[in-house]
């Protein structure tokens, strides 16, 4: 009987243990939905080499990830809370908070302007003004054509002079490379891979006129959470955060088995438009704030500049608080001479 009641005993105790202390693996199983802004590409290797090489599972996160439906869509899945964490383009997330749908944005992927003028060597555009007399394709309802106004005004160019030829965005490409239009809106990572490849094929010298070098102080694509997560569990977000940097600095590392990892994970993916995706995105991280304070580290100037623009042009209140440094973590990382060189190689 005696013993009856100490095993009992013990199983009670066990069991009171384990609930107020439960065990590392039970502690920390956090599911978690990261939605990416649209179908995944070669710039997404960081999640994917962070998932497989399990830095997110050492913070204890188990992390799905999902295509988006463009970057409107995942502000608002993640500013409902269908989803913790989207990767998302920064001035859409701007616009989701500056017209009531909140998200924060705690890290940045594309840290260099996405868009260009991008036209092929015959066509003499070399500098912004270049685009003045000519002609160019893009869908009425995309997202370059609100942004397009805006950096014209910026870069001096009288938009009065430049004919918009509206197209379905399937048709582009082709529009350009029949010459029926002077130049499109390039825009990296996203559009320019398919253009670059087929311009090889067809032996064409390509022109990038990047707005980032007059001026255009926007980021690309970046880390948005709902700012309720990051004041009940801080600490999730900054693993999250901290273990998503890790992938892509291991991707700088490594960038051939990253994209390894990406490919085998997404086997519809193709190499070589996808590795230049991926050159995009790593360019894109490698900015100077980044060198000194951590990968995905945002430059308070250059948000200013977005959160000003995006107001003004859609007519709304300038919102507080879009973004946040506090879980961007300065950690060492090494740019094999490889990547530096196909990187300084990018058209």
């Amino acid at each position: 009987m005696k013993k009856i009641v100490c095993a009992a005993l013990a199983a009670v105790c066990g069991f009171v243990f384990s609930a107020v202390f439960p065990s590392h693996s039970q502690a920390q199983n956090k599911r978690l939905l990261l939605q990416l802004g649209w179908v995944v590409g070669g710039y997404h290797a960081g999640f994917f080499v962070a998932k497989e090489k399990g830095f997110y599972a050492s913070k204890g996160l188990d992390v799905t990830i999902t295509r988006g439906f463009g970057s409107g869509d995942t502000a608002k899945v993640v500013a409902t809370g269908k989803a913790q964490f989207g990767e998302a383009n920064l001035p859409t997330s701007i616009i989701s908070t500056g017209k009531g749908a909140p998200v924060t944005i705690v890290g940045v992927l594309a840290g260099k302007a996405p868009e260009s003028f991008l036209s092929f060597e015959e066509k003499g555009i070399r500098k912004p003004k270049d685009v003045e007399g000519k002609s160019f394709a893009e869908a009425s309802g995309a997202a370059i054509m609100v942004t397009w106004p805006a950096f014209a005004k910026l870069a001096g160019i009288d938009i009065n002079k430049v004919t918009h030829i509206p197209v379905e965005a399937a048709a582009k490409p082709a529009v350009f490379f029949s010459g029926q239009v002077d130049w499109v809106a390039g825009f990296r990572p996203g559009f320019d891979e398919s253009v670059i490849l087929h311009a090889r094929k067809e032996g064409k010298k390509l022109v990038f006129v990047r707005w980032e070098d007059y001026g255009w102080k926007v980021y690309g694509t970046g880390l948005i959470t709902h700012p309720d997560l990051i004041k009940r569990d801080p600490k999730m977000v900054a693993d999250f955060v901290g273990a998503t940097m890790a992938g892509y600095a291991y991707a700088i590392e490594h960038p051939e088995e990253a994209l390894g990892i990406t490919l085998k994970d997404n086997p519809e993916l193709q190499r070589e438009p996808s590795y230049l995706s991926l050159l995009f995105i790593l360019d894109g991280l490698l900015t100077k704030g980044a060198r000194e304070h951590g990968l995905g580290y945002m430059e308070p100037e250059r948000m200013a500049f977005q959160v000003k623009l995006m107001s003004d042009l859609l007519k709304f209140a300038p919102p507080k608080g879009v973004y946040t440094n506090r879980f961007i973590q300065k950690k060492p990382f090494t740019v094999p001479p490889k990547l530096a060189a196909d990187l300084a190689g990018l058209p």
